[in-house]
């Protein structure tokens, strides 16, 4: 699905004859744009903690777009909360200019780029920056952990969304009201929100395509040895699984875990919905996954509570019944077994 598709996914498909007013009604940052035309004008705003992946992907795309076409589609520059030189998660540094700066330029799309501590800290001169943004109708996007930002802005309310799987639990906590989906990334209106790293490259040449045609996005996307370019509906955890684990069954049991963490789906459930025996779902899953179904599953609760623990305020017993823990102590005692540390003690180290 292009991002002009997915800016329509809420209505049926289109008639031929339906086209071209659908593309009329389009955001202007999706529709395309004629060779000659003035750049198409990118801001990213690098907060604190901000993943370089991410970063890349933004940025590589539309300079590989100029480089291939020869002519120069886009321009952009960097913005950070105070200004100076912005630290990225793996601790290299970026020179942005300070976000009060932001607005004093004339941008067709602006991207909140983050990573670490995004979900936690509050970054207010970008919420108000990003506020008067979308009253000028300038196209806004988020990626990683940006979908934060732009959520603490108040920009998301009645849209959907996405953000890093890794994520995902503590902003549902954080804004249970929010729609929030699993997609690589997600346009709804003027608003683009993308899980981050690679998936901020697909969402590029999705732009890109939509600008100046998927010819040149291919290309871009062979330049980087990318393959196919993916659809915004991808799903995050559908990849993850397709990186290792090719089986259907083992597929479609880890997804019924993952649906239901705070109540564990019983063993027995597990294997009548998979279609198989118990005796071969586990067979199947030591194979793939290197554990038994119950091993596994707990595996993913632990996985859970840790990314509870450390991305939210929640205290350790909410967390553990959010995870599917009737009893503190148990809980406890299981964490330590796994990580060596209470959870409590995880918590302060982190």
């Amino acid at each position: 699905m292009t991002l002009a598709a997915a800016s329509s996914a809420r209505t049926s498909a289109p008639k031929a004859a339906e086209r071209g007013a659908i593309a009329a009604l389009l955001p202007d940052f999706l529709k395309p744009r004629a060779n000659g035309k003035a750049p198409f004008r990118v801001a990213v705003i690098l907060v604190p903690g901000f993943a370089l992946m991410s970063f890349a992907s933004v940025i590589e795309p539309v300079r590989g777009a100029n480089r291939l076409s020869g002519a120069k589609h886009y321009e952009w520059e960097l913005f950070a909360p105070e200004g100076g030189m912005v630290e990225s998660n793996s601790g290299i540094t970026v020179a942005a200019a300070p976000v009060s700066a932001l607005e004093q330029g004339a941008f067709d799309l602006v991207v909140v780029c983050a990573a670490s501590h995004a979900e936690q800290r509050r970054f207010r001169a970008v919420e108000e920056s990003l506020r008067r943004l979308a009253r000028r109708n300038i196209a806004l996007a988020a990626v990683s952990t940006g979908s934060f930002v732009l959520a603490r802005a108040g920009l998301l309310t009645d849209r959907r969304c996405t953000v890093h799987w890794d994520y995902a639990d503590s902003f549902a906590e954080a804004f249970p009201d929010i729609a929030l989906c699993n997609d690589l990334f997600v346009v709804d209106g003027s608003i683009l929100t993308c899980a981050g790293a690679t998936a901020a490259l697909d969402m590029m040449l999705q732009l890109i395509g939509a600008h100046h045609g998927q010819d040149l996005a291919r290309q871009i996307s062979g330049q980087f040895l990318h393959g196919g370019i993916r659809a915004a509906a991808d799903d995050q955890r559908r990849m993850l699984l397709g990186m290792g684990v090719t089986n259907s069954v083992v597929q479609k049991a880890v997804s019924l875990m993952e649906a239901a963490i705070e109540e564990p789906v019983p063993l027995s459930e597990l294997t009548q919905r998979t279609g198989v025996s118990q005796r071969q779902l586990e067979r199947l899953c030591k194979r793939y996954l290197g554990a038994t179904p119950a091993q596994y599953y707990v595996q993913l609760r632990l996985e859970r509570a840790r990314r509870m623990l450390r991305q939210t305020d929640m205290s350790v017993a909410e967390v553990a019944i959010a995870c599917g823990f009737v009893s503190l102590s148990h809980f406890a005692k299981v964490y330590r077994r796994h990580y060596g540390l209470s959870p409590r003690e995880d918590r302060k180290a982190s």
